[in-house]
């Protein structure tokens, strides 16, 4: 591989950040127009969100792929391809009105933007080591976390101006952005190439998915997600369907979910070395499940509202948000030689998990409050479970990485 200049951090910085929201951005932005959707396509409820779900388990697929040929082609070669296939799949979308074809053009969007959120881990160690990685480490978790701060509200005000499928233009064009950065701003960093063979991406692979500390990571990890894309998934139903709310409500509502989750995350800036993270965290999830049982008992209680809806998912969001960064600095930090594919079965593992939370919580009925507070109570129970096993061994061990 040639010889190039590094790049300027502030550059990488900002393809970080700008890389970070687009996965889960191309989810949310049309989240509030679900039920619009569903009346467009003819198709019913279950369908229609099986569209998210089939995005992201493609997305989490396509992850598996970009971390062995980030490590093989270059950081620049495999965004580039990806952000390529995004593209193709994004305007596919633009071209068709049969939902089966709709359905295969998220599959190729959520294959292509995959390589974002691999390469972007990749990318940050090879530019910054130390504080200085840390703090960028939590600044993606920040730039992640603002695709459902914006896209709802985003979404919500494209649909009632201009039809939901301007948010899909939106996408293409942030797409379109990013594509046009990578290829004129972005040189290679990767400084020595990782072989693409298969037999040694499999011994690596079984290398990190034996480490037990990884394995609990990435399902605690995957919980919290999966805490926001239930809520996105369900929520739009229950508050437009059965409370009778507007689209720009709901994005309203999303927007205080995004909200929450990114003062979590945030959070974690200011107390970083001030509270050991085993107490910070396992003090979180302690709260994650009795805030769990208070909506279980609000929703045999008073049923359906906005209030027994809303504050507890407000409460359990924020919190995963204080977990999510800490899990993610703990696991990417622990294979520096094998960035590309660590990242890669991270995503893959975490979205995977993610995933079938989605999907559990599709086949939840609308009309009831009690299902989706059994199931944030089952998240808040597993994690909480599975993050005093991580932490068990040190009890007052700062983790600043946060």
């Amino acid at each position: 591989m040639q010889k190039q200049l590094p790049n300027h951090p502030s550059l990488v910085m900002c393809l970080i950040i700008m890389l970070s929201p687009i996965g889960q951005m191309a989810i949310d932005i049309y989240v509030t127009a679900l039920p619009a959707m569903r009346h467009d396509f003819g198709v019913s409820q279950q369908q229609i969100q099986l569209s998210v779900t089939a995005y992201l388990l493609s997305f989490a697929i396509g992850q598996l792929f970009y971390g062995p040929l980030a490590d093989a082609w270059g950081r620049r070669s495999t965004l580039l391809f990806g952000l390529g296939l995004y593209l193709l799949g994004s305007v596919l979308l633009l071209s068709t009105d049969h939902f089966a074809l709709f359905l295969a053009a998220r599959i190729v969007q959520g294959i292509g933007v995959a390589c974002g959120s691999v390469v972007m881990k990749a990318l940050a160690p090879d530019h910054f080591a130390g504080k200085e990685l840390a703090h960028v480490m939590t600044y993606m978790v920040i730039g992640w976390g603002m695709g459902p701060i914006v896209a709802p509200v985003l979404g919500a005000q494209l649909q009632i101006h201009w039809g939901w499928q301007s948010c899909l233009y939106f996408l293409l064009a942030y797409g379109a952005i990013l594509f046009l950065i990578v290829f004129f701003g972005l040189k290679e960093s990767l400084k020595k190439t990782v072989p693409l063979k298969l037999k040694l991406i499999i011994e690596n692979s079984q290398m990190i998915y034996a480490n037990r500390e990884f394995q609990l990571c990435f399902l605690i990890m995957g919980l919290c997600y999966g805490v926001l894309l239930s809520f996105n998934l369900c929520a739009p139903f229950m508050v437009q369907d059965v409370l009778h709310r507007s689209p720009v409500f709901f994005g309203n509502v999303a927007l205080a979910m995004g909200g929450a989750y990114f003062s979590g995350v945030f959070s974690n800036r200011i107390i970083a070395g001030r509270i050991a993270a085993a107490r910070l965290c396992c003090s979180a999830a302690m709260i994650n499940i009795f805030t769990s049982i208070v909506m279980v008992a609000l929703a045999l209680q008073w049923g359906l509202n906005l209030f027994s809806l809303i504050i507890p998912t407000l409460l359990i969001t924020f919190f995963s948000g204080v977990i999510f960064p800490n899990m993610m600095a703990r696991s990417v930090s622990m294979y520096p030689a094998l960035a590309g594919l660590a990242s890669s079965l991270l995503g893959f593992s975490l979205t995977l998990c993610a995933g079938l939370v989605m999907y559990l919580s599709s086949l939840l009925p609308i009309d009831s409050l009690l299902p989706l507070a059994l199931l944030y109570l089952f998240i808040a129970i597993s994690s909480g479970a599975m993050l005093f096993r991580i932490y068990r061994a040190e009890p007052v061990l700062a983790l600043k990485s946060a």
